[in-house]
């Protein structure tokens, strides 16, 4: 599904969990791997550095260790930029990169680059499906149980075409709706009512793709809260949401409630563009 796929290492302690997520998520050995790393000082760009010596080094482990998984193509990028941001925009427009992985709160090269909001700025700036690998939750299989968030807009259901093209591999779909800022007890249960209508039809959706799936409804608290408080109580291996969203949950990953996600949850983040790409 995924032909072009880019890892933006930082060389950190979450380096091993992004390979894990890479072979969950992109099954395919055609696969090309392009392993980016940004080098922000210009003495270091230098193939007679020390920094050159010692990193590239480790890329080229990398690069073997998924080359041994069956891989063929991968290839290392070694990209001088004072800003890792753009430097990794540039490499996703310069080499049509179709899905990026990255981490957030590793302590590597990068750390105070990829750190609660500039993760946030990132995930925003770039206009491709991004998984946001978090330090705080480890599987095998990152497709096992995914958490998606909806508020019934297109936006927040573009990923249900992603979940379709790899339902041979994904395990459960738990779609979750928040209700937020109701008025009475009469327009939560009004509200409820054409929610659950709704997410039957999903899960209905899913049952004919040989997809399990299950459904909940959260009230009570902000978006982002019940969203994060879900994830670890389902033990969800990953939650993917769109950009934007409209409704109950608006503007989910543009502002506070992104951030929160990004920040509050340990959970690995599949971030989809706003519009579906052509692939």
């Amino acid at each position: 599904m995924f032909s072009r796929v880019m890892l933006a290492l930082d060389l950190s302690e979450l380096t091993p969990r992004m390979l894990d997520v890479f072979y969950s998520i992109c099954l395919s050995p055609e696969t090309e791997v392009h392993l980016l790393h940004v080098v922000k000082r210009p003495e270091d760009y230098a193939k007679t550095s020390p920094y050159y010596k010692k990193t590239y080094s480790r890329l080229n482990g990398l690069a073997q260790d998924i080359k041994n998984a069956g891989y063929d193509k991968v290839e290392i990028l070694w990209e001088s930029n004072p800003d890792v941001l753009n430097g990794i925009q540039k490499a996703v427009d310069q080499y049509d990169i179709n899905l990026l992985i990255m981490a957030s709160h590793g302590k590597g090269l990068w750390a105070s680059t990829f750190r609660g909001s500039s993760t946030f700025n990132a995930v925003r700036a770039i206009d491709i499906p991004t998984l946001v690998v978090k330090g705080d939750y480890k599987c095998s299989d990152y497709l096992q149980r995914i958490l998606l968030p909806t508020d019934f807009s297109r936006k927040s259901l573009i990923a249900l075409n992603f979940i379709r093209n790899l339902r041979e591999n994904v395990g459960e779909v738990i779609f979750v709706h928040v209700i937020e800022g109701v008025r009475g007890d009469d327009e939560l249960l009004e509200n409820k009512e054409m929610a659950e209508d709704m997410l039957v039809e999903l899960c209905n959706e899913m049952q004919n793709f040989g997809i399990k799936s299950r459904y909940v409804i959260a009230d009570g608290g902000a978006a982002s809260k019940e969203i994060c408080k879900l994830a670890e109580e389902e033990n969800c291996s990953l939650v993917i949401t769109g950009k934007t969203g409209a409704g109950p949950i608006k503007g989910l990953l543009m502002g506070s409630t992104a951030q929160n996600i990004l920040l509050n949850s340990g959970r690995t983040l599949w971030v989809m563009p706003d519009e579906e790409s052509d692939e």
